[in-house]
């Protein structure tokens, strides 16, 4: 069996290694003509696996280490019965983790309270669902478009209409990418959308580049140059618009999932599709996660600056901001966008760290358990 795998895929070799003759490479390398011969292709979301990949190929089965299919035609493959596996959910904590530092970021930057926002969200799927809950807990009033759920949905008393979604403090997309009627988000957020939008507002993109006209927004921000904005996801990546990256609040290269624990889920799960699609018994488990970081907080601080405090020694954004604005003076910029993803540092999700209660005033041990961290 030949295996044609993305080089970011983590411990692509540890779990695949032994399924057959494994060959790891840049995912924007891989074409037709590497595929052809290749019984199975695992893929990050960089590479588009249609017809004109695969249909010279003798794959029989597709593997996605990332939570969207966007970047896939599953309709062809179902129609060409070609196995398709993918790792829905893997990386949602790392996203929810990712608006939270930014929140913290932006909070102490600007000085204000995050927690007293109000936030309109886009998309409640595994993302838009786990952030909702967690700022519900946190006592946050919640708004939240998704056309595609019904009112059987848990969160359903807190749908409004995207007009609505769109008034509040806080917008954050978390939505695939389609272009199909009725309910398309390519553009979602466009030019009409960007002129009603308060130029107070916060606005947030961990979902996909397109779904908001970068375009557009670059117009919006040169007229509101006091707009904060903030993108992981670009149009055009990995050439993505320079002039807009000079302007927004905080940029990153498409990295708000690329926790190790997201990534490692990824793997395990398309693995384990791909051992069900196979037939092939499990083998013994590879890695376990890491023990506990402690963090300590200063006990000085106020309960915000605390709480900020918290957010930004687990993970902080404006490192990854600091990185992303030396593309400004980047000879190419996409080879240097794509590198600052392949070689990201290791980064892990609120879950892996925990805090003395002793050093955390007491009003913040319910609203540090619910962003994720352990109280010891």
């Amino acid at each position: 069996m030949k295996i044609i795998a993305d080089e970011n895929i983590a411990q692509v070799g540890e779990y695949f290694g032994n399924g057959g003759e494994l060959k790891v490479m840049p995912g924007r390398a891989i074409n037709a003509d590497v595929v052809k011969d290749a019984d199975v292709l695992l893929v990050r979301s960089v590479t588009v696996v249609d017809q004109q990949l695969l249909r010279n190929s003798r794959c029989k089965f597709v593997g996605t280490a990332t939570s969207g299919i966007d970047h896939i035609d599953t309709a062809w493959l179902a129609e060409n019965n070609i196995g398709l596996g993918w790792a829905r959910g893997c990386n949602a904590e790392s996203v929810v983790d990712y608006v939270f530092s930014t929140l913290a970021s932006l909070s102490e930057k600007n000085h204000f309270d995050w927690r007293g926002l109000s936030y309109g969200i886009v998309g409640c799927g595994e993302v838009g669902c786990r952030l909702a809950i967690k700022l519900l807990g946190l006592q946050c009033k919640v708004f939240i478009y998704d056309p595609f759920l019904d009112g059987s949905h848990q969160l359903a008393s807190h749908f409004a209409d995207y007009n609505k979604v769109l008034e509040q403090d806080v917008i954050t997309f978390h939505t695939p990418i389609t272009s199909n009627l009725p309910w398309p988000t390519w553009h979602i957020m466009g030019a009409s959308e960007l002129n009603v939008f308060s130029p107070q507002s916060i606005l947030i993109n961990a979902s996909r580049g397109a779904v908001v006209n970068n375009k557009a927004l670059l117009a919006r921000l040169e007229k509101h140059p006091e707009q904060q904005v903030v993108l992981d996801a670009w149009e055009g990546e990995p050439d993505i618009i320079l002039d807009l990256l000079k302007r927004v609040a905080i940029a990153t290269p498409h990295i708000a999932g690329y926790s190790r624990e997201g990534k490692l889920n990824g793997t395990r799960m398309v693995h384990a599709q791909f051992r069900n699609f196979f037939g092939i018994e499990e083998s013994e488990k590879i890695e376990a996660f890491s023990q506990k970081i402690l963090l300590e907080i200063e006990k000085s601080l106020p309960p915000l600056g605390q709480l900020n405090q918290l957010i930004r020694q687990a993970y902080d954004v404006m490192r990854d901001h600091a990185d992303m604005e030396k593309l400004l003076h980047a000879s190419n910029v996409g080879i240097e966008f794509d590198m600052l993803r392949k070689t990201y540092p290791v980064r892990q999700e609120f879950s892996a760290y925990s805090v003395r209660a002793s050093g955390l005033g007491e009003s913040l041990h319910n609203q540090a358990r619910i962003l994720g961290f352990t109280l010891v």
